[in-house]
């Protein structure tokens, strides 16, 4: 067998760069690109390895290590998993700051290959510059925090350990049933040293991911159960949009007469105009899909881990004969809460269990209420976030205005705290794949780093992002990586003074403002910060508006722009779009006030709608 000596980084960069992916037919590279920051651990052999293959993987600067995978998650959700970011740290905090990108690309059952620098294997150096020692456990790091949040994990501690290790991290990693992040933890001295690898080890792979096709028993099965009820809905998750399964579901929903429901991630699986569209659905969902699930005999779960948020903490189904039904890659996620399951790609599962239902339809009077219920919450949402002349705007307000004014191809960005909420109540999508608002982990501070890699992944799309203070003030120095890669942004910042959804949460439950609310933060000097000038500071033009008339004029302005642009707006932080289904948080079941004895009245009662099971 023929070899090439190597170093382990030159190896490493080698293989990656000879994975290939089709997409459209066209051969692509599996790895499209690599963002760093580099500091001992990385730079001076994985760095140079990445240098000296710069036009094969193409590199980019980061400024937080958090920041820049987070930018490679949105990549690769707006690719729909079939192409795969890197992301390299040095030793110490630079690979730390990568563990809650990875909690959130596993939450997300999204890709990435994250390569942190580690410790040295022959440990003659110890304790090296920012190494954690265990001291029971010498062969153990800080880097052995991502094994909770990975799907693959491995520490290289000699250099031919890569011919067995980086194609079970890509294998793990282009899985649909186990797909999530691959961590390969470098050590230093390693790095450099170098092998003789087979030349094979090289040659150009082509990979498709695979279609899991189901069990025709389980196909049988959940037919059966389909074909009982007189009240179904379906639950869209984000595994419809990763399977490419749109066609599928509406044209499911069309034959069989079922109105569909989205949770957070699987908003944009199906337009505005579909007939069978109603709403999103659970916490941050709209009373029309909530009504609808309040009186299910049967939802049909495609794609959906069955989070809180859309079960409404499993109160959201009171039908006494509620069944549920779970197509999904994943066996873990499709047995739970004893439902019927399809272990399934979502676009063959619906295309076999349909297939198996033949001509059976739900009943006409059952749809014909769910589009009442969408008629009549559509309205109430248009209401509420349209035109304005108050003193200070909502964030629907906000929302609102944006919309409006939007292009049918405009893809919207948000994440965590209030925003999320109000945008999946509004932004109705004009186009299938324009909304791309991340849930699944709830990371505040993906807004704008996640809005950058959708953008990269979309160049030709305009990506608006709505971000609070909040998590502007915890992750924004991708604006400046936007300005740099010439990859526009439009970003509009509602201001409301603080974490006031989390506010809000806290007068829920009966205790006072303290700490979130900036207005009650017992500080001595409390400022509101200058957006516009803090980002054109990073070389974005900006503005702040005071109106949603403003808001308007200045987003027609932003769509001109040929760089990334601010708008930054005072918003109210007390006003909100209603909410229509239960969630469970911590109560207090000893009160101190008549706050607390009335919060923890309200959690029993919701407990006890509360579906029993696992």
């Amino acid at each position: 067998m023929k070899t090439i000596r190597l170093s382990c980084s030159h190896a490493l960069i080698k293989y990656l760069i000879a994975q290939k992916t089709i997409i459209n037919g066209k051969k692509e590279p599996l790895f499209p690109g690599a963002f760093g920051i580099y500091g001992h651990g990385n730079v001076a052999c994985i760095g140079q390895a990445m240098e000296e293959f710069q036009d094969q993987l193409p590199g980019y600067r980061g400024h937080h290590e958090q920041n820049m995978a987070l930018t490679g998650i949105g990549y690769s959700r707006a690719m729909r998993r079939k192409q795969i970011f890197i992301a390299t740290s040095s030793v110490g905090p630079g690979s730390t700051n990568m563990v809650t990108a990875s909690a959130v690309a596993l939450s997300n059952r999204l890709p990435i290959l994250l390569l942190p620098g580690d410790t040295f294997s022959s440990r003659f150096p110890d304790p090296v510059l920012q190494q954690v020692e265990n001291f029971n456990s010498p062969t153990e790091t800080q880097n052995d925090s991502f094994k909770s949040v990975s799907k693959y994990f491995d520490r290289i501690t000699r250099p031919e350990q890569i011919l067995s290790s980086l194609p079970q991290a890509i294998n793990t990693m282009l899985d649909p049933a186990d797909c999530g992040p691959a961590v390969i933890s470098m050590s230093q001295d390693v790095q450099g040293e170098a092998y003789d690898y087979p030349e094979v080890f090289f040659e150009e792979k082509i990979h498709e991911i695979r279609r899991i096709h189901p069990d025709p028993n389980q196909i049988k099965k959940a037919a059966e159960k389909l074909k009982q009820s007189k009240q179904p809905i379906i639950i869209s998750g984000g595994g419809v949009l990763y399977s490419e399964a749109e066609n599928e579901i509406s044209n499911f929903a069309k034959k069989h007469n079922i109105p569909v429901t989205a949770t957070v991630m699987g908003i944009g699986c199906m337009n505005k105009d579909d007939p069978y569209y109603i709403s999103a659905i659970g916490c941050l969902g709209e009373g029309s899909s909530n009504n609808l699930a309040t009186d299910t005999d049967l939802a049909l779960a495609v794609g959906t881990k069955l989070g809180d948020f859309t079960t409404g903490s499993w109160t959201n189904f009171e039908n006494e004969n509620f069944q549920l039904v779970s197509i999904n890659t994943s066996r873990f996620d499709t047995t739970k809460h004893r439902a019927t399951p399809v272990v399934s790609d979502a676009k063959v599962g619906l295309q076999e269990l349909s297939n198996q239902l033949g001509e059976w339809k739900a009943p006409d009077s059952w749809y014909n209420r769910a589009v009442k219920e969408r008629e009549k919450w559509d309205s109430y949402v248009a209401k509420e976030s349209g035109p304005t002349n108050q003193e200070l705007p909502s964030y629907a307000h906000a929302v609102g205005a944006v919309y409006r004014n939007a292009d049918p191809s405009d893809i919207v960005v948000t994440a965590a705290g209030g925003l999320v909420g109000e945008v999946v109540q509004i932004w109705k999508p004009k186009e299938l794949n324009t909304f791309e608002t991340e849930w699944g982990f709830s990371c505040m501070g993906y807004e704008i780093s996640g809005a950058l890699g959708i953008k990269m992944a979309k160049p030709n799309q305009d990506v608006i992002v709505f971000v609070g203070d909040g998590s502007y003030l915890l992750q924004n120095s991708d604006i400046y990586s936007s300005i740099m890669y010439d990859k526009k942004l439009i970003i509009v910042v509602c201001d409301n003074g603080g974490h006031m959804v989390i506010n809000r949460l806290q007068l829920a439950k009966g205790g006072k403002e303290y700490l979130c609310n900036l207005r009650s933060a017992r500080a001595s000097n409390v400022q509101f910060v200058d957006f516009e000038a803090h980002a054109k500071s990073m070389g974005a033009n900006a503005e702040t508006v005071k109106s949603t008339s403003e808001l308007e004029a200045a987003f027609k302005r932003a769509k001109q722009s040929d760089k990334t642009y601010v708008i930054s707006m005072l918003t109210h932080g007390y006003e909100w779009l209603a909410g229509t289904a239960f969630w469970e948080s911590p109560t207090l079941e000893t009160y101190s006030t008549e706050e607390n004895k009335k919060a923890y009245s309200e959690f029993i009662d919701g407990k006890k709608k509360q579906r029993k099971g696992v």
